[in-house]
């Protein structure tokens, strides 16, 4: 039985050193306890019995590596397996590095170094830190900025269509308007101008300036009308001719009668007298002719003085050089805009002031008529640098009473030189329009000419009128389909259109496609560039440098015969067009792609407009 008692002595062995341990190391626990519990129980039933060979041996298979467990702290358990012999052995492991304890920092938390130390680095942390904020705060404000796009107007945004209520609308007043309106909602128009409202006599002239005509409605109907235009997004501007009014007028009635304060609210004159023979021949004061020839001077023989008109003689010019006039027409400004109206467009203000002294005018060297307009040079009488004065103290009233927001525009065209004059101080007149290109144009204009004349006014400001009928409609001065085409293309030229209700309608489906892109910022913020193609089509490409806003190309075939286009010399034009509106006039190639075309030929039909988008060339 030489292997029992070798068994026997194995754990007597085990036992022993078992002992050893636990006296040397009473106060420490041995972790993995039920690793060590697995041991105890092992060496157990060798200690209660014999075991066989078999099982000693299924004991102690496996390799001569060494099994080691790691006891809590610094005792290490080892498994060794000797020649068939286990043995169990404990050591000693070197002590690991540790922390010091709470009671020895303690110890050093009021030593007088220490506190110096954590005070400097409590400061230089904070100090670190501003000086970190310091510096962002200085890149965010040094930094160049992307200056954000001014805000435009409504009526910058939306053409201005000008309604007549006794032909626009349905019923012929103001309460038709409200469902043509609704049609103006969905062509995405946002500025209306009502013209012809007030009363006026058989002459056209003015007779009230605060009263509606009576066969249109009344003050009620209008400010229900502009109640529903507000509820759709919509503003109402009123055209006013401030130059003169009808002889029917109380005020010159009053004048007639030198009634106060009416006696100077008109120019009044004595004539020249001249001797011839028994009876004294009379003449007018000075040589001042109108606007339709002949002098512009009437006799009054109740008052016995002539007075001035300067368009019929029904039409007696107001005396803005009177203070007092000037403040009575004010006050009918701030009338209409009591009332709702956003804004005015204002007619003959170039008349407003004449010379006080009333000198003769200078003859012209033109070869014209005597007693033509056109034979006399009209400083005396037109466009004087007194009209600003006026028209500055009413813009002001216009702006204080709409908070900033109001129109105040002019119904004429003016020159550069005069324009520069009203607003050499500030921003007088909203909308300038030197448009008589188009409202004289026919269905022959040329493109270089339409293209000159387009760009010289926008030289001189960025964001005109552009008035397509004023006294003569576009649509009596050419072809429906002409006027389509032209329409179309002013839609998306920097400025504001002033169009007719059915110059809205007539293509209405691509008038709403190009009013409604007005509203993009590449309609609102980009740059224009223009160029005339193949002699007669008349181009324009619309950009915003700033990325993701697509690129607008509207071309205009003045020409008589179809033609192939090629913009690719278009600045930033991309090599695929894609088609967003044309007039109806457009005729296409059945095999061309509806929607796609290459930019380098892009078929173009006689009078028609097209207009495409891109996306634009970095």
């Amino acid at each position: 039985m030489e292997s029992g008692r070798d068994s026997g002595e194995a754990n007597g062995e085990v036992k022993e050193r078992s002992s050893s341990v636990v006296n040397t190391s009473e106060s420490e626990e041995v972790s993995y306890e039920n690793q060590q519990q697995q041991a105890d129980v092992d060496m157990g039933k060798q200690n209660a019995e014999d075991l066989d060979e078999s099982a000693q041996e299924r004991m102690l298979q496996g390799d001569d590596t060494t099994a080691k467990i790691t006891e809590k702290d610094n005792v290490e358990v080892k498994f060794i397996s000797e020649n068939g012999d286990v043995k169990i052995d404990m050591e000693q492991t070197k002590d690991t590095l540790a922390g010091m304890s709470k009671e020895e920092l303690m110890k050093f938390a009021n030593d007088p170094f220490w506190v110096k130390m954590r005070w400097a680095l409590f400061i230089l942390f904070w100090l670190l830190w501003a000086g970190m904020l310091a510096g962002a705060v200085a890149i965010i404000v040094m930094a160049p900025k992307c200056s954000a796009p001014e805000l435009k107007k409504f009526w910058e945004e939306s053409p201005i269509i000008q309604l007549d209520a006794s032909i626009d609308s349905p019923s012929n007043d103001l309460k038709g308007l409200e469902s043509v309106l609704n049609d103006l909602k969905v062509q995405h128009i946002k500025a209306i101008s009502l013209s012809s409202l007030v009363e006026e006599g058989i002459d056209g002239a003015t007779e009230d300036f605060k009263t509606i005509k009576a066969k249109l409605g009344n003050i009620s109907d209008l400010e229900s009308l502009i109640k529903v235009a507000t509820e759709k997004d919509q503003q109402i501007f009123l055209e006013l001719d401030p130059n003169h009014s009808s002889v029917e007028h109380p005020w010159f009635k009053q004048s007639v009668e030198r009634q106060d304060p009416y006696t100077s609210y008109y120019v009044w004159a004595d004539g020249i007298t001249t001797s011839d023979g028994e009876k004294g021949r009379r003449s007018p004061p000075n040589n001042w002719l109108s606007v339709y020839g002949d002098s512009a001077w009437e006799w009054n023989e109740k008052r016995g003085q002539y007075y001035l008109h300067q368009f019929n003689k029904s039409q007696p010019d107001l005396n803005y050089n009177n203070p007092a006039v000037v403040k009575e027409f004010g006050d009918i400004l701030i009338h209409w805009l009591k009332l709702g109206i956003s804004g005015f467009r204002l007619a003959s203000t170039s008349f407003l002031t004449e010379d006080p002294d009333l000198q003769d005018e200078r003859e012209s060297h033109l070869p014209v008529e005597i007693n033509n307009y056109q034979s006399l040079i009209h400083v005396r009488t037109r466009d004087r640098p007194e009209n600003a004065a006026i028209l500055t103290s009413w813009q002001e009233m216009v702006r204080n009473e709409t908070d900033g927001k109001g129109l105040f525009a002019l119904q004429d065209d003016i020159g550069a030189d005069i324009l520069q004059v009203y607003n050499e101080k500030k921003r007088v007149i909203d909308l300038p329009q030197n448009s008589h290109f188009f409202t004289t144009a026919n269905a022959n204009i040329n493109a270089t000419v339409l293209r000159n004349s387009i760009l010289q006014w926008l030289q001189i400001t960025p964001w005109p009128a552009w008035n397509l009928n004023d006294k003569h409609p576009l649509r009596h001065r050419m072809p429906t389909d002409v006027a389509d085409s032209i329409t179309l293309m002013t839609m998306l030229l920097p400025g504001t259109p002033i169009l007719r209700l059915n110059d809205v309608m007539s293509a209405k489906d691509a008038f709403e496609i190009l009013s409604n892109a007005r509203g993009g910022l590449t309609f609102l913020h980009g740059s224009m560039t223009s160029k005339v193609i193949n002699g007669t089509v008349f181009v324009y490409a619309r950009n915003w440098l700033r990325s993701g806003n697509p690129g607008y190309l509207v071309m205009y075939q003045t020409g008589d015969e179809s033609a192939t286009i090629d913009l690719s010399a278009m600045p930033r034009i991309s090599e695929e067009v894609n088609v967003v509106a044309h007039s109806p006039n457009y005729i296409r190639d059945t095999e061309v792609v509806r929607t796609k075309l290459y930019s380098n030929k892009v078929p173009i039909s006689p009078k028609s407009t097209l207009i495409l988008t891109f996306v634009p060339k970095e």
